[in-house]
């Protein structure tokens, strides 16, 4: 599961990166956080096709930028693997959570893309109100053995994200937090098997103000009467993910690991963590 990838230099990262990852494990299904893709803000069918065709990603959750290139909307009519925030208010069909067949592992993903609502500029749907709904459906999901279930939460707040994961113990095999483009060290495996990290951290240009161009960015604060467009920068360049080993028993979380990759120096950086008594 990968997080925010702002621009050309987080898709440039990004696929360096998976080729890596794929060489060495034997993936058997990847998301990436895509609202950033075009320039920082939203998607385009060009870049959408580019991002999930052979070898890399499985399926594209969104956030807040979601509507920011037009493109959008005929994206999520031609492809499954456009996840839209399932929480966004007024459009049809958005409320659906996806299910994705895991080739010879006669397993099925299922993904939850959900919106927080603290400090956000527009309005959504109460998460919370959305899972309390659904969550014996997801419960008997992961009980019948053919389900493992994981979650992007788009969020401000730290702890909207935590208490999602905390809601949805034992019920998700993962949860990244996505937005603040800001990774936290905060991985962990709960004693019922779901992984979770507050913030994965973008997959984008370091040195910036969260992906964007820092005497651009420096401007805007300092004489906020200038509305210049934002530029991503181009410095610094990390991937950030969290590769989560799941049951195929269960199908919940044993083990997960915060992974970074600094494209100067080819850096990589690993935290791992394990589920503390694993089951019989």
């Amino acid at each position: 599961m990968v997080g925010d990838v702002v621009g050309k230099p987080g898709r440039k990262v990004f696929k360096s990166a998976l080729a890596q990852l794929r060489a060495a494990v034997p993936l058997d299904f990847v998301t990436l956080n895509g609202e950033n893709l075009a320039g920082g803000f939203g998607i385009t069918t060009k870049i959408f096709d580019d991002l999930t065709g052979p070898g890399m990603a499985d399926a594209v959750t969104m956030g807040n930028h979601w509507a920011d290139k037009a493109d959008v909307h005929a994206i999520r009519r031609s492809s499954p693997k456009l996840v839209l925030p399932q929480n966004l208010a007024d459009l049809q069909g958005v409320d659906r959570i996806p299910v994705f067949e895991i080739p010879g592992r006669n397993k099925k993903v299922a993904i939850l893309n959900l919106m927080g609502q603290f400090a956000m500029k527009d309005s959504y749907g109460d998460p919370f109100t959305f899972l309390e709904k659904r969550r014996d459906q997801l419960r008997e999901w992961v009980r019948s053995g053919e389900y493992v279930l994981l979650a992007d939460v788009h969020a401000e707040a730290s702890s909207e994200k935590q208490a999602i994961a905390w809601y949805l113990d034992g019920i998700l095999a993962a949860l990244i937090g996505t937005h603040t483009h800001t990774p936290t060290s905060d991985e962990r495996v709960t004693d019922k098997g779901t992984a979770f990290l507050t913030d994965v951290g973008m997959t984008g240009p370091y040195r910036s103000v969260i992906g964007m161009d820092v005497e651009k960015s420096l401007r805007r604060y300092f004489g906020p009467k200038e509305r210049k467009p934002q530029e991503v920068g181009n410095e610094d360049v990390w991937f950030c993910g969290f590769l989560v080993e799941v049951s195929a028993a269960r199908g919940l979380a044993v083990a997960a690991h915060r992974l970074q990759w600094r494209e100067a120096g080819d850096e990589w950086r690993l935290a791992s963590c394990m589920l503390r008594s694993p089951p019989a």
